[in-house]
């Protein structure tokens, strides 16, 4: 299996579980899982990102989900952190849409850029029931970028 490929399994993976996790409230056992597909995800991105150079974007992408995962698993918190968190999210959204042309109109990946900026944008701002469509977004970019479309 190219890497290419297993990152975009272990990225599908994570978006469609973190998005269904906060649809149906009875799969909440599965945060450890959740969390190692991200941290695993993030290093995959670092070592080869899809479809695009590794650009800046990609990078915060990377640090975001290591970081979202780490953070589960070590029960990391501090002050701020929900804010550092939220930048991160919305600066990779806002660069890696800048530089869409680039992944060839790939419909999982522009869900998984909305994904990070409905992400950073929940995290900054009270944005109401906006939960449910991140939830749907992040399932739907899961599936597509899973089945390459």
């Amino acid at each position: 299996m190219s890497r290419k490929k297993l990152t975009v399994i272990v990225l599908g993976a994570f978006l469609i579980l973190a998005g269904l996790v906060e649809l149906v409230g009875g799969l909440g056992g599965l945060e450890l899982v959740i969390a190692i597909l991200a941290v695993a995800a993030g290093a995959l991105v670092l070592l080869y990102s899809p479809g695009v150079s590794k650009g800046i974007g990609w990078i915060l992408a990377a640090i975001f989900l290591i970081a979202r995962g780490l953070i589960s698993i070590l029960s990391l918190s501090f002050a701020g952190l929900g804010t550092v968190m939220a930048v991160l999210a919305l600066a990779a959204g806002i660069l890696l849409l800048i530089r869409m042309r680039k992944v060839k109109n790939d419909i999982g990946y522009l869900l998984y850029f909305v994904w990070l900026l409905l992400v950073g944008l929940m995290g900054l701002v009270s944005l109401g029931q906006l939960g449910t469509v991140t939830d749907i977004v992040a399932v739907a970019a899961g599936l597509l970028l899973i089945l390459g479309i």
